[in-house]
């Protein structure tokens, strides 16, 4: 059992992981997005892939996952619970998303998938460390 120091949990400090690779996981949907909507030539789309639209709508998508989870991970670091929930709800949507994408940009895709599960958990089991009454 973690320790507290002051009334708050050792297990804070993956609250702050959290938040931090929420905020890492938005830059990187938002490259993504970007990337697709720039230059949609620089990406190969196989004839297995999942996606169901092209890559312009594809990165429009990405650019707002990547914004919400950008804004929702500078939130659950200042302790707001709706930005655990709003974080969990938008890692797990990211994690399909990846599942689309994973023929365009496999490392990439696995890469983002890794960080969504690792913030899912965090969020999950951890959340409620941070509070933003303290």
């Amino acid at each position: 059992m973690p320790s507290k120091n002051n009334g708050v949990s050792n297990w804070v400090g993956w609250v702050f992981f959290a938040g931090f690779m929420m905020i890492v996981l938005g830059v990187f949907q938002a490259i993504a997005g970007l990337t697709a909507l720039i230059n949609p030539d620089w990406l190969v789309v196989t004839q297995r892939s999942l996606l169901v639209f092209n890559l312009t709508t594809w990165g429009w998508v990405h650019l707002l996952l990547g914004l919400i989870v950008l804004i929702a991970g500078f939130s659950v670091m200042s302790g707001h619970a709706w930005a655990r929930i709003v974080g969990v709800l938008v890692a797990a949507s990211s994690a399909i998303a990846q599942l689309a994408f994973v023929d365009v940009h496999p490392i990439w895709a696995i890469t983002i998938l890794v960080i969504d599960v690792l913030v899912i958990y965090a969020l999950t089991v951890h959340g409620g460390e941070l509070k933003a009454d303290r």
